[in-house]
């Protein structure tokens, strides 16, 4: 009985340390507070006001919620992230500076590190009377403009950097919010907008860098992706798919630069849930295998050719 005891409480152990394992298998990802230009100062626009503090900590936590929506990484949060640097007695302008990412990636126990500095927020509202009314119209543009760059903090290396500037102007609003939602819109609501929209460019980026979208499963032509909604797939997207190949490391110091890649197919999404997304197969339907990496493929829209009247009468 003893020993039969003595086996449910090493079984149970292993259990326990399995789970523990399979929990820490995702890598520590922190995000920390965007850096304002200095240049920048707070924005006063239609008596809205948005200070360093609010572009600096909106940003960054939005950019935190994206990647905790995409279930890749452990992410620290923002409270834990300024009690450590606290600890440490770390000012902004300390881990801001070029190479202090590692050391505060070691504080944070990150596996990796999110930087980045806003450059540019602007808005540009022109106002015009509409004639039969007199009333008066707001045509808002708005303008952001941030760089970030990911550091591997147990080898200092930058695993990626880009710059992005993110432009909404009203046209886009119109198409893109219905106008009872957009009637009563001023500043505010276009900063949201603004700052969701570069939120996802930025987050998939990141994910990109570190977590390629994959083929989950295919059945036929029906495939699976190990990415939702949360991370910016939409039904309608198209993304072209290509298998891996041999990996290609560096002759002298081992690491590996990649691998060689294949194009293999095109998928449409059909359907983005949560966790995953579902589409179909519209191109090189056996080639595709579970594995295969997925990326967004832009439709580029062509004009059609003007059309000149003709040379000869029109009887």
């Amino acid at each position: 009985m003893k020993k039969f005891s003595l086996f449910v409480v090493v079984l149970m152990m292993c259990l326990i340390s399995s789970s523990i394992f399979a929990a820490q298998a995702k890598p520590t990802l922190a995000v920390m507070p965007f850096q304002v230009n200095p240049l920048m100062r707070t924005i006063t626009v239609n008596n809205v006001i948005i200070t360093r503090q609010v572009m600096e900590r909106e940003f960054s936590n939005q950019l935190t919620s994206f990647l905790v929506k995409s279930r890749k990484f452990t992410v620290l949060n923002r409270t834990d992230i300024q009690r450590i640097i606290r600890e440490n007695n770390l000012t902004e302008s300390q881990w801001a500076k070029p190479g202090q990412e590692q050391m505060v990636g070691k504080l944070l126990v990150s596996d990796y590190l999110i930087t980045g500095t806003i450059n540019r927020l602007e808005f540009a509202v022109r106002r015009k009377t509409i004639a039969l009314t007199n009333e008066v119209s707001r045509d808002i543009t708005a303008t952001f403009k941030f760089q970030f760059k990911i550091t591997a903090v147990k080898s200092g290396k930058i695993v990626s950097a880009n710059q992005i500037t993110e432009k909404l102007t009203n046209k886009e609003v119109r198409r893109l919010i219905p106008a009872a939602e957009r009637k009563n819109w001023g500043v505010s609501e276009y900063k949201d907008l603004l700052f969701e929209r570069a939120t996802v460019r930025a987050g998939n980026d990141i994910l990109s860098e570190i977590y390629p979208i994959k083929v989950a499963s295919v059945n036929g032509t029906s495939v699976m992706l190990n990415r939702g909604k949360g991370a910016g797939i939409k039904a309608g997207q198209t993304y072209k798919v290509f298998n891996q190949g041999e990996v290609v490391t560096d002759p002298d110091t081992g690491e590996v630069l990649g691998a060689n890649e294949e194009e293999v197919g095109t998928i449409l999404i059909s359907a983005a849930n949560p966790k995953f997304s579902s589409g179909k197969i519209i191109k090189g339907k056996a080639n595709i295998k579970t594995g295969a990496i997925c990326r967004r493929h832009k439709n580029i829209k062509t004009t059609a050719a003007p059309a000149y009247p003709r040379a000869t009468p029109g009887w």
